[in-house]
């Protein structure tokens, strides 16, 4: 096995730098990132290229029971995935492929984000995607039942008290970061915070919501165009700002506004806080992990407990528009 610590040496290796690899579908925004994340994020993640699969993978000490109101059990695990929280899979190739390349190594090691299932498989938090298939956005908002629609325009009332602009990333200051941190500070189990500088170098788009008189600082979106989507990627915000402001709303239905100004078709609005999402117009993605341990009698048990500790997807159906 051959690994690399930066991927610019496997772009070198194939003599594709700034160019897609048509075959693994990975593009110029994937390989930004992942230089950006070497360089100020570094949690020794390292690249293989293998019959022209491409894994990322870093270590990290994972609560494996993080779906369950459970004792935390953490282990130390080799994850396939990005090295920040996105819902995009750890891998660009065959699927089958990377999943055999991936029970050749040592130790336990867990696939996260596929868009397909495995055999003994399990599944991870489900991604929420909305189609955008409006002119503008009254267009959206009349396009929803009367019980949706009367719900986000509470939340867009309370715009009277916002202001909402687009920064210069260079200006993100820790006032903004200490909202972000606050929203780490509130998940359950989060793979990884990142610095500061992460928000100030990205090649992002970032918003920040102003209380339109004091011009307190409330909180902020990024989001980034990465083919032909809109990812919203991450926010921040505090807790007690949130029912004065109908904040979080607020921030969803912007990302929304942004996307159809853009003519954007699909927004990618990420894992977590499945209801609000939902509730917005967005159609649940499943997303799904393996898990193996390269020691048989270990892995067999794992793979049996697979299903008790997978994400259970949220049930309630919610048929937002007319039509």
């Amino acid at each position: 096995m051959t690994y690399y610590k930066e991927i610019s040496k496997i772009c070198k290796k194939l003599n594709i730098e700034n160019k897609l690899i048509t075959s693994s579908n990975i593009n110029k925004e994937w390989l930004e990132l992942l230089e950006l994340l070497e360089k100020i994020n570094y949690c020794n993640q390292r690249y293989e290229l293998v019959d022209n699969c491409i894994i990322i993978s870093y270590k990290h000490r994972l609560n494996i029971l993080n779906f369950k109101n459970l004792f935390p059990l953490k282990l130390n695990v080799e994850i396939i995935g990005f090295p920040i929280s996105i819902s995009h899979k750890g891998y660009f190739g065959d699927e089958d492929k990377v999943k055999r390349i991936v029970e050749q190594r040592k130790g336990l090691k867990i696939i996260l984000n596929s868009d397909q299932g495995f055999e003994n498989g399990g599944m991870t938090l489900s991604s929420f995607i909305f189609y955008n298939k409006f002119e503008n956005f009254n267009d959206y908002i009349n396009s929803l039942r009367s019980q949706y629609r009367r719900r986000l325009k509470i939340a867009l009332n309370h715009r009277e008290k916002l202001s909402i602009k687009k920064i210069n990333r260079k200006d993100f200051n820790k006032k903004h970061y200490e909202l972000y941190i606050s929203i780490m500070n509130r998940a359950e189990n989060p793979l990884e915070i990142l610095p500061i500088n992460f928000f100030q170098e990205y090649e992002a788009e970032i918003y920040e919501f102003l209380d339109i008189d004091t011009k307190k600082i409330l909180g902020f979106i990024q989001v980034k165009e990465i083919n032909k989507k809109l990812l919203f990627l991450f926010g921040g915000f505090k807790k007690e700002d949130n029912r004065e402001y109908d904040l979080y709303y607020n921030m969803l239905l912007k990302i929304v506004e942004i996307g159809i100004e853009k003519n954007i078709k699909v927004i990618e609005f990420g894992q977590t806080a499945e209801e609000s999402k939902l509730k917005i117009g967005c159609k649940e993605k499943k997303k799904y992990l393996y898990i193996h341990h390269s020691n048989l009698l270990i892995n067999k048990f794992i793979q049996m407990l697979v299903p008790f500790f997978s994400y259970k997807p949220y049930t309630i159906k919610h048929n937002v528009f007319k039509e």
